[in-house]
């Protein structure tokens, strides 16, 4: 199937435009403004260009810039073409790999399009209106929660007493927005049967409560929920090992990647720490693994990176969390084996 791949760069105002088909002559770029008039001018220019050229379809390829693309990625995903909103971070690779000594909008946009062309990304599909309102709330908490820790640790360097009058002033207002976010999250899972049932899932796994089963609900990858692997589960939460050793010379301790998603890393750190000061079942995980000489820094990320395939699990298979799921595994496999 030929393919008309667009790339697009986005901005606060406006975007920009960069077409290929041969991912060697790039044609037709253009700038819209970032609104519903320029979107629907700027998907009227693609379709002409489709049919002009007699491709098939349009792969469109554009970054996730914060909240700049929602409108634009939203209004794309509901034709029949491709969209695919890639990781910055891959792009900013791919970009550095073609040694470009420019850097603009249209170079940008073509770059984009010629990554299109040549990786050809998995299409991005477009989320349902109650996660994305979910996800957006939760990020907002989380938000405010780094703003309280920001302005106590500023009111106890503060010596002014008006300063501290306004730092209080401004915490308040901070716990106050914070109350009025979660009364919104609980009263969205109350009303939503699909965010209700994954939230009470969650809750069964040790070690995960309402604010860590929040965030997880928030920031996991439902759209590839039933595909995604442990492995790139783990690389998406930027727990992954890397290692860093060339030759015989250069060798150094391996650490976790942080390439991946900050917030589902953050908030999984401390339900890991509780292993320590409370049983429970990633408990005798963490002891093992400090009996074997790990230390535990490492033992601390590999309860991480449990609790969250765990929970991964839990909802991948929509069955509550079993402690001695392992076992009656094993057991019925043994079983299945004496009855072959």
């Amino acid at each position: 199937m030929t393919k008309l791949y667009v790339g697009i760069d986005v901005a606060k105002d406006k975007f920009d435009v960069s077409y290929t088909i041969d991912g060697q002559n790039f044609f037709g770029y253009s700038t819209f403004f970032n609104d519903k008039k320029g979107i629907k001018k700027f998907f009227k220019q693609a379709e002409n260009f489709m049919q002009k050229y007699e491709q098939k379809e349009i792969h469109f390829c554009m970054e996730a810039t914060g909240i700049y693309h929602f409108e634009l990625c939203e209004y794309l995903q509901n034709s029949a073409h491709i969209v695919s909103v890639v990781n910055p971070l891959k792009t900013k690779s791919f970009s550095k790999s073609l040694m470009l000594r420019t850097k603009n909008d249209k170079v940008d946009s073509s770059m984009l399009s010629l990554y299109a062309f040549l990786h050809n990304p998995p299409h991005t599909p477009k989320l349902p209106e109650s996660i994305r309102k979910f996800r957006s709330l939760v990020r907002y908490k989380e938000s405010l929660s780094e703003s309280r820790t920001q302005e106590i640790a500023r009111l106890k360097s503060s010596l002014d007493a008006d300063v501290k009058q306004l730092i209080n002033k401004k915490i308040r207002f901070i716990e106050k927005q914070t109350s009025e976010t979660i009364f919104k999250i609980q009263n969205l899972i109350k009303e939503d049967k699909f965010l209700s049932t994954q939230m009470k899932l969650l809750k069964t796994v040790d070690c995960v409560g309402d604010k860590v089963a929040w965030v997880m609900l928030a920031e996991f990858k439902f759209e590839d929920i039933e595909s995604i692997s442990p492995k790139a589960m783990v690389a998406h939460a930027g727990l992954s090992p890397r290692e860093y050793s060339s030759g015989s010379s250069v060798r150094t301790r391996s650490h976790i990647s942080r390439m991946g998603n900050s917030r589902l890393r953050k908030i999984l750190f401390l339900p890991a720490l509780s292993c320590i000061h409370r049983d429970n079942y990633f408990t005798h995980f963490y002891l093992h693994l400090i009996e074997r000489g790990k230390s535990k820094k490492l033992a601390v990320i590999a309860v991480m990176r449990k609790i969250l395939l765990t929970s991964m699990g839990v909802l991948k298979n929509q069955q509550p969390f079993d402690p001695n799921w392992a076992e009656k595994t094993r057991t019925k496999y043994l079983e299945s084996l004496k009855v072959a």
